[in-house]
């Protein structure tokens, strides 16, 4: 064989050797509801994304705003859901069971992601073992990274900046485990529909809490990006005002409920939780003082707000099993490119 020859078959051969690049097919999800506005700045956001192996879909909720209107000038781009009742945990299982990619990325309606967000958490899914991967969130309002290394213990206390290495928060039974900002999560789909994806019940909060602690106790692996970077406005809701000042203490209060008591934990009998839950309606009684005595609540407000602490509290001991929800085993229609 001629040098030529043997110089041509040695490059080619090298170039058959090579891995194809790791580019996996990922479903951005995003729940919505009543925010037009925000929900349009983020899609136009993502298109700035450096990964381009990517769909988004919004399951949009009982929105009363023309958010419906708004995603139809996105056209065919945007796989869309709708979710009818004002429930997040239901929401976020709408968007999987729409999804096509192997892994599902969410992010709100309120957050614009860094270019390279994406690219990050996908980067951590090329170790096989890896089922779930989040970051950290700038805070807009408070103009800082508020939430860094989230962990929570078994009595739902959160913590926004914990000390490293993560490593130490993600062991089977850990306490406390290593969660995800609910606006920059992502999981395998398959690792996700094996614990019955999100608990449907949750109406507002802990659902990102809750589905990282049953996957890190059923010995999923998941890791933390720390330069999956998202931007997080924190909008106005029906939870909370345009001051960022919680107004009704329901949602979050029966959430933290229905996680304390319906996952494994050693934090006590079922007498001894349900006065953990009672005594957080009494923190959210003297939240609601501060808030009248400085004027952030009027008397009417102050009433309201003291009755919908003690009715959660209730509701979450008297709630039943956590719900298992059957996610697809397989997509139900090929990825739908983000243009």
């Amino acid at each position: 064989m001629h040098l030529l020859q043997r110089l041509r078959a040695t490059r080619s051969g090298r170039r058959s050797s090579r891995r194809p690049p790791f580019e996996p097919a990922v479903s951005v999800v995003i729940n919505t509801l009543d925010r037009r506005d925000h929900l349009e700045r983020t899609l136009v956001s993502l298109r700035d994304q450096t990964y381009a192996n990517f769909e988004v879909v919004v399951v949009n909720g009982p929105s009363a705003d023309g958010t419906d209107a708004m995603l139809d000038t996105f056209g065919s781009s945007v796989r869309r859901g709708s979710c009818a009742e004002a429930r997040l945990g239901l929401s976020r299982n709408i968007g999987a069971a729409l999804a096509a990619g192997e892994i599902l990325a969410y992010i709100d309606d309120d957050a614009i992601p860094e270019p390279d967000w994406l690219e990050r958490l996908v980067a951590c899914y090329a170790d096989e073992t890896v089922d779930g991967a989040g970051g950290p969130v700038f805070d807009v309002p408070l103009d800082r990274v508020l939430w860094k290394l989230c962990t929570c213990d078994r009595l739902g206390n959160p913590a926004f900046d914990a000390s490293g290495p993560w490593q130490q928060y993600v062991a089977v039974g850990a306490d406390p485990f290593l969660y995800f900002a609910g606006c920059n999560m992502s999981f395998r789909r398959e690792a996700l529909r094996s614990v019955g994806g999100f608990n449907q019940a949750i109406q507002y909060g802990y659902d990102d809490v809750e589905v990282c602690c049953r996957l890190v106790d059923a010995g999923h692996r998941i890791v933390y990006a720390e330069k999956a970077l998202v931007h997080h406005d924190r909008a106005a809701s029906a939870i909370r005002d345009g001051h960022h000042t919680i107004k009704d203490p329901y949602a979050m209060l029966l959430s933290r409920a229905m996680f304390v008591l319906q996952n494994a934990h050693p934090a006590g009998t079922p007498e001894e939780l349900a006065q953990h839950v009672m005594s957080w309606a009494d923190e959210w009684v003297a939240e609601a003082d501060r808030q009248l005595a400085d004027g952030r609540l009027l008397p009417s407000d102050h009433t309201r707000f003291v009755q919908r602490a003690h009715d959660a509290a209730t509701a979450g001991i008297g709630h039943g099993d956590r719900p298992w929800t059957e996610l697809p085993e397989h997509p139900p229609a090929p990825l739908l490119p983000y243009r």
